[in-house]
C-alpha cells in the first residue's frame, strides 16, 4: 500500500503543493498525535514486560524497546511543536527558529559531534567483534545502527541548514 492510499484510508486528505504530496496541517497534527499515543502505550507495555521476563538479555532488550518508544513519543512532541510554529505552506526545513544563533559555533559543534559519533561507532564495532555474548552483540549492534543514523542526520542538518548559498 502506498502512502497516498494509506493516508486516504485513514481519512487524511492529500494536497498537491509544487509537485509534492502534503497533508493539511490539521491532518499532520492528528496523525502525529495518534502516533504519540501509540508510542506512549508501547512504553507502558514494554515496562510491564520488562518486569516479567526472566533473563538479563530479555530484560535489556525490553528496556531498549521501552527507551526507543519513549524517544519516539518525544520526537512526536517536537514535531507537533515545529508544525505549530511553521506557516501553513512552510516545510520544516524552511521554518526558521526565531532566536539569535551563532551559526558558525553551531556548525562547529555539529562537526565535532560527528567526530565523536565516529569514535563511538569504532569502539562499539570493536566490542561487537571481540565479544562472544550474542545478547551483548545484538544490543551493541543496535547502538551502532543508532550511531550511523545520528551521523547521517547531523550530515543532513549540516547540508540543509549550513550550506553556502549558491
Amino acid at each position: 500500500m502506498n502512502k497516498k492510499v494509506f493516508y486516504a484510508s485513514q481519512g487524511y486528505a492529500i494536497n498537491n503543493f509544487e509537485g509534492e504530496k502534503m497533508m493539511p496541517k490539521k491532518s499532520y497534527v492528528e496523525l502525529i498525535t495518534h502516533l504519540k499515543k501509540i508510542e506512549e502505550s508501547m512504553v507502558a507495555a514494554c515496562a510491564a514486560l520488562e518486569e516479567r521476563v526472566h533473563t538479563a538479555a530479555a530484560k535489556l532488550l525490553m528496556a531498549e524497546l521501552r527507551l526507543d518508544s519513549t524517544k519516539h513519543a518525544s520526537i512526536c512532541d517536537e514535531i507537533l511543536k515545529a508544525i505549530e510554529k511553521a506557516k501553513p505552506i512552510e516545510r520544516l526545513w524552511d521554518a526558521r527558529i526565531e532566536s539569535y544563533v551563532d551559526m558558525l559555533a553551531v556548525k562547529k559543534e555539529l562537526e565535532r559531534h560527528i567526530k565523536l559519533e565516529t569514535e563511538m561507532l569504532q569502539h562499539v564495532e570493536k566490542m561487537i567483534r571481540e565479544t562472544d555474548d550474542e545478547a551483548l552483540k545484538v544490543l551493541l549492534a543496535h547502538i551502532a545502527e543508532d550511531e550511523k543514523k545520528h551521523h547521517k542526520n547531523i550530515k543532513l542538518i549540516l547540508d540543509k541548514s549550513y550550506a553556502l548559498a549558491p
